[in-house]
């Protein structure tokens, strides 16, 4: 008997609905962007940030952080009970291993490390 995975898509954490996040995340970015604010904070304490160089938009508010660059948006949600002080450590050390990064990328880890050491050799 095998068990069904639930897409990534479905789950909800925390009772906040991803798609819904993304999609309130990219029409505040759009309407931001179209007035050329590059960075805000709003009474609410809600804060948004592009930078043009890197071209990755930041939109966050409490227990909801979303980054979008180019090619992928990042979220991240604070568990329900969770201490901010210990929230905000464990994303300040946030670090993807190479095995992480080559499921992700539908490679492997040696060639995830390839990568990153080309990269490394070219900056």
């Amino acid at each position: 008997m095998t068990k069904e995975l639930t897409p990534l898509s479905e789950i909800e954490s925390s009772g906040v609905d991803v798609n819904i996040a993304i999609e309130q995340a990219n029409q505040m970015t759009d309407v931001l962007r179209q007035m050329g604010i590059k960075e805000a904070t709003f009474d609410s304490g809600a804060y948004f940030n592009h930078n043009e160089r890197t071209e990755t938009t930041t939109v966050a508010t409490e227990g909801i952080l979303i980054t979008k660059g180019t090619h992928c948006t990042n979220i991240i949600l604070r568990h329900e009970g969770s201490d901010e002080k210990e929230t905000l450590e464990e994303v300040s050390n946030m670090t993807l291993t190479q095995e992480a990064l080559g499921s992700f990328s539908k490679k492997s880890q040696p060639w995830v490390s390839g990568k990153l050491t080309d990269n490394e050799n070219n900056s």
